[in-house]
């Protein structure tokens, strides 16, 4: 990334321009692991990002601790409060929407929400099995965490991973857009795998949102984008 340099031309400063930032809010649900390793990545210059908010779905978790560390204003926007997937989505648009974020990154958020217009292509999640052959047994609702470990090694897979998507409608079933294996190990359970699957995320989360943002240039200027629930 570059970070911006001045040159000295007949006395003159001039300076490079630095690299456009795109504004990232971040959704969680946990206890922010992926957060706080995107967080870093950004801080060693790694990723021309800004986190503006970060939302979670549950009060109280650490995930919001790490934010607030950091600087970063959040939220809680609970599931409960609200009567229908609709309803919940239009809250977590509404939230976000003062800080005007060019993209939204799903870090362990564990909720549905609908795809508003204009926001087409602009949700990212990471899950943690390899998409789309685990898609009839390790994705949907309630599959998250070591339980996806736990339906991979009962499918008796010999290869796990991690998928960076962009998010649709449906749980899981967005485009892929990068991809990294983990072997399966024997003796493996959901937490030894479930850890060196995390590990690969690491890498993999980061350099998936690299490539997408090096990709839509034009998609970080538009600033309007309406928070309207869909027809």
């Amino acid at each position: 990334m570059t970070s911006g340099r001045a040159d000295v031309v007949n006395g003159n400063v001039l300076c490079e321009q630095r690299e456009p930032r795109w504004r990232v809010a971040v959704l969680l649900s946990g206890a922010g692991r992926t957060l706080h390793n995107l967080l870093g990545v950004i801080a060693c210059g790694e990723l021309p990002l800004d986190v503006v908010a970060v939302v979670s779905s549950v009060p109280d978790v650490r995930g919001l601790s790490v934010a607030r560390d950091a600087g970063i204003p959040v939220a809680t926007v609970a599931r409960k409060a609200y009567p229908s997937v609709s309803s919940y989505s239009d809250a977590i648009y509404a939230t976000i929407a003062p800080f005007s974020p060019d993209l939204i990154v799903m870090a362990g958020f564990l909720r549905q929400v609908l795809v508003h217009p204009g926001w087409e292509g602009r949700i990212l999640n990471i899950h943690p099995a390899l998409l789309p052959e685990a898609a009839h047994y390790a994705v949907g609702k309630g599959l998250f965490g070591e339980r996806v470990h736990a339906a991979v090694l009962a499918h008796g897979d010999t290869m796990s991973g991690a998928t960076v998507h962009l998010v649709t409608d449906s749980y899981d079933e967005g485009p892929p857009l990068l991809r990294t294996e983990v072997p399966v190990l024997p003796g493996d359970d959901p937490v030894t795998l479930g850890g060196r699957v995390f590990h690969a995320e690491c890498d993999l989360y980061p350099e998936a949102i690299r490539r997408y943002i090096a990709s839509r240039p034009d998609l970080r200027k538009q600033r309007s984008i309406g928070t309207g629930a869909k027809a």
